[in-house]
């Protein structure tokens, strides 16, 4: 890719100094003009409407200009820390999985990728850095894994910078090649089976899949025909939800996080499901429903 050969060379050699404004507003201006030129030689899909073409520029405009803006996102940090170190953000340590006390293996199964639009598979992979930044920032990270990670899904990764040096165990080898089925637990919506708790024997797998519910239950009837236990999450235990009980591959992942901080499926729960699903407790709902009882009651009596 050329925008990446381009993030080489600009910074390649870079100097401790700081840039000075006038510099970097002339690398930028340079890395306009090669655009310019590129835009100009660039040629589109005889079949593409006017519509697409402007979406597809502005894609390649983004990633042209992504080192350019890297660098003077990096130039900028430099300045603050020259002028005020004690105000400079530090960057976090990630914690590394072979050092976790949390052996819990949780894997994402990106088996689904011939049945995603591509507008689906970019929304996937920005899920998948997600989790993948969520599990970093834990004082003591899951043992994530992503499976069959071939095809779009791989293609797609390849766009995100330094994915291959993750600190996470990237398969391209199927569920059932990697783990005995008998340990295999498919998390879905549809199951009968619910979960109390986590067995680190066990591999808890969220299905990589966004589909908008076009294909609803697959990744139940593929986790059955596949031997595979299957289990879903308790959270008709403790609430109900006013939309769809089927959650984002992110917040399966951030639910099941929570609960190996806080052991509290509660807790969980209402710190990752978003307003937007209608989540209310069911200890509400019962008192709400006594209230209502209350009042009726008490209206039938002044009537009477």
């Amino acid at each position: 890719k050329q925008w990446y050969q381009r993030r080489v060379a600009i910074t390649a050699g870079t100097a401790p100094t700081i840039c000075t404004t006038e510099e970097l507003d002339a690398m930028y201006k340079k890395v306009q003009e090669e655009f310019n030129v590129f835009k100009d030689q660039y040629e589109f899909p005889d079949d593409m409407t006017k519509n697409g073409k402007k979406k597809l520029l502005k894609t390649l405009k983004f990633d042209f200009f992504k080192a350019i803006r890297r660098k003077i996102e990096r130039e900028k940090l430099k300045r603050k820390k020259a002028n005020n170190p004690a105000s400079a953000p530090k960057r976090r340590k990630g914690n590394k999985l072979c050092d976790s006390n949390n052996k819990l293996r949780v894997a994402v199964d990106c088996s689904f990728d011939d049945l995603m639009t591509e507008k689906d598979i970019v929304k996937l992979s920005k899920q998948i850095q997600r989790i993948y930044a969520m599990n970093r920032h834990m004082d003591n990270p899951l043992q994530l894994h992503l499976t069959n990670m071939q095809g779009k899904t791989l293609e797609r990764m390849g766009c995100v910078d330094g994915y291959k040096n993750w600190d996470i165990n990237l398969k391209s080898e199927s569920l059932i090649e990697l783990f005995e089925p008998s340990n295999v637990v498919y998390l879905c919506a549809e199951s009968e089976n619910l979960l109390s708790t986590f067995d680190d024997s066990k591999t808890y797998v969220i299905g990589g899949f966004v589909d908008h519910n076009a294909h609803k239950g697959l990744a139940y009837e593929r986790a059955k025909a596949a031997g595979f236990q299957h289990a879903r999450l308790p959270i008709d235990q403790f609430f109900t939800i006013s939309t769809r009980k089927v959650l984002t591959v992110c917040h399966v992942f951030e639910i099941i996080s929570n609960f190996c901080v806080s052991n509290s499926w509660t807790s969980a729960i209402e710190k990752t499901v978003p307003e937007r699903k209608g989540l209310k407790s069911l200890d509400d709902k019962t008192k709400s429903e006594e209230t209502e009882a209350l009042k009726t009651d008490d209206a039938v009596k002044d009537e009477s």
